[in-house]
């Protein structure tokens, strides 16, 4: 019988169904449940307690960020494993500090994420190959790596837009926020990197390699 119960959290249902099915091909792991990143999800993962839940950090619903906090609080013995596209430091430092037990990119081999999950379920941490060296760089510099924690996820995604040189409102409408949002986003930026202006704030991040 499959010794790892594992409950996936993407809001997209393709990655979703190819992330279950993946999963269980193998012998010592299977799928007990699976949601969109809901309060329904929460409810769900309380219920089913699985041994790690392999969960997504942008979700339209509840961020990933966010319920990673939630499961650490609530589902203490569920281990948490990140499967995401973002590979930036700003998400990586985000989800670690939120209580993330490991990381992986969904660019990786299956292979990649199937290892992921048998460490994270025996205890042990997992840094994706692809990130152990800018996780290491990170932890060198201990200044940028403060900085790093400061900022959300969604703080450094709208910082980001705003180094490619869109407007307020246009970083709305990528984000799907209101543009009071983004204001109010940039201006922790500015607080938190010790900027003057915007141009000044992407100038730091690109220097602290937060962008």
């Amino acid at each position: 019988m499959p010794s790892t119960r594992v409950f996936v959290v993407d809001d997209h249902t393709l990655v979703r169904n190819a992330v279950v099915q993946i999963i269980n091909l193998e012998d010592d792991m299977s799928v007990v449940g699976e949601g969109e990143g809901s309060s329904e999800t929460l409810e769900n993962i309380q219920r089913l307690h699985p041994d790690v839940a392999v969960v997504d950090l942008e979700m339209p619903q509840l961020r990933g960020a966010d319920l990673i906090g939630l499961l650490k609080h609530l589902v203490d013995s569920t281990r948490i494993l990140v499967c995401t596209m973002h590979a930036s430091h700003g998400y990586v430092s985000e989800a670690l500090r939120r209580g993330a037990d490991g990381y992986v990119l969904k660019s990786s081999p299956s292979a990649s994420l199937i290892e992921a999950i048998r460490r994270v379920a025996a205890g042990l941490g997992w840094i994706d190959p692809a990130l152990q060296t800018n996780v290491l760089k990170l932890l060198q510099d201990r200044d940028s790596y403060r900085t790093a924690a400061e900022l959300t996820a969604q703080e450094i995604e709208v910082l980001r837009f705003a180094a490619e040189g869109l407007t307020n409102q246009e970083i709305a409408g990528r984000t799907r926020q209101s543009v009071e949002t983004v204001k109010l986003r940039l201006r922790r930026c500015f607080q938190k990197l010790g900027a003057a202006d915007r141009a000044n704030a992407v100038a730091l991040a690109v220097r602290q390699r937060l962008i």
